[in-house]
C-alpha cells in the first residue's frame, strides 16, 4: 500500500516537474519573440528616422537657367549679360567700400609727411545704398551710365568661372591700362574710373602745401569676382578691386615752397562691393 501511495507520489511529482520545464520553455520562447519583435521595432523606427532625416534635408538639385560658360569669352559675355541686368531688375543694393593709400615713394620728408592729409581727401568711403525698385544709374557701376559693363574678351587676361550646388563664381582678371577714362577703354568698361582732371581738382584742395604740375595714372592687376544664382541668373554679390600706381611730379608751395619741385609715387587700392538683395524686389 505504502508502495502504491508513493508511487502515484512519485508520478505526480513527475508530471508537475515536467509542466515546469514545459512552462519555462514556453515563458523563455515567448520572451524570446517579444525580444526580436522590440528589436525589429527599434530597427524599423531608426530606419524611418534616417529616412526622415533623409527627407527633410536633401534638397532638389538646382536647375540652371543658363549653361555654365566654358571659355573666358563665354564667361565675359554671360558677365555683361547678368551684370547688366542689375540695373534694369533694380534690386535692393548695399555697398561697402575699402581704400587705401600705400607704396609711397619721395625723396623729400617734408612732402613725405604731407602725404596723411592727402590721403584724407583720397579715402572717403561714404556710398549710398538703395532699396528695391529704386534708379540704380548712380549707385551701381558703373556710374553715369544706364549699363554696368561692356567688356569684350580682349580686356580680360583671363575669366572664369566654376560652379557651385547653388551659384556661379565668376573671376574676371584685367589687362593693365594708363590713364582710363570714365565708360571708355578696358578699364573704364566697368570700372568706377574718376576723370584724371577731377583728381587734379582734388589734389587742389592742398594747394597750401603743394601743386601737382603733372600725373600719370596706372591701373595694374585690377580684377572683379562675382556670385551669380544659376536658378535666376540674378548677381548676388560682386566685388570691385582697382589698384592704381599713381606717378606724379610735386612742387611745394607755402611752408614747402623752398622744397622746389620732385617726384611722388603711390599706389591706390579701392575695393567697392555689392550685395544684392531680389526677394525683396520679387515680393
Amino acid at each position: 500500500m505504502r508502495y502504491g501511495i508513493r508511487a502515484a507520489a512519485r508520478i505526480i511529482f513527475d508530471i508537475q516537474n515536467r509542466k515546469g520545464i514545459v512552462m519555462k520553455k514556453a515563458l523563455l520562447k515567448t520572451f524570446s519573440v517579444i525580444l526580436a519583435l522590440a528589436m525589429v521595432l527599434s530597427l524599423a523606427a531608426c530606419n524611418n528616422k534616417n529616412e526622415e532625416e533623409e527627407t527633410t534635408t536633401t534638397e532638389p538639385p538646382v536647375i540652371s537657367k543658363t549653361a555654365m560658360p566654358q571659355s573666358s569669352a563665354q564667361t565675359v559675355e554671360y558677365f555683361n549679360m547678368v551684370i547688366n541686368a542689375v540695373k534694369t531688375g533694380k534690386p535692393a543694393v548695399k555697398p561697402g567700400i575699402s581704400k587705401n593709400v600705400g607704396d609711397v615713394e619721395c625723396e623729400n620728408p617734408r612732402l613725405k609727411a604731407v602725404v596723411p592729409t592727402v590721403k584724407k581727401y583720397m579715402l572717403n568711403t561714404k556710398a549710398d545704398e538703395a532699396k528695391a525698385g529704386d534708379d540704380l544709374t548712380d549707385i551701381f557701376p558703373v556710374k553715369g551710365q544706364e549699363w554696368s559693363s561692356r567688356i569684350t574678351p580682349a580686356d580680360v587676361r583671363y575669366a572664369t568661372c566654376n560652379e557651385t550646388p547653388k551659384t556661379y563664381e565668376i573671376v574676371l582678371r584685367f589687362k593693365d591700362e594708363k590713364d582710363s577714362l570714365p565708360a571708355q577703354g578696358l578699364i573704364g568698361s566697368v570700372f568706377d574710373v574718376t576723370d584724371k582732371a577731377d583728381i587734379l581738382k582734388e589734389f587742389e584742395k592742398s594747394a597750401e602745401y603743394m601743386v601737382v604740375d603733372s600725373l600719370d595714372l596706372f591701373y595694374k592687376d585690377c580684377y572683379i569676382t562675382c556670385s551669380v544664382d544659376k536658378a535666376t541668373d540674378q548677381v548676388l554679390f560682386v566685388k570691385y578691386i582697382v589698384k592704381t600706381r599713381a606717378e606724379s611730379v610735386v612742387t611745394g608751395t607755402g611752408a614747402l615752397k623752398d622744397m622746389g619741385s620732385v617726384p611722388l609715387k603711390l599706389t591706390f587700392t579701392g575695393e567697392y562691393s555689392y550685395t544684392l538683395d531680389w526677394k525683396t524686389e520679387q515680393e
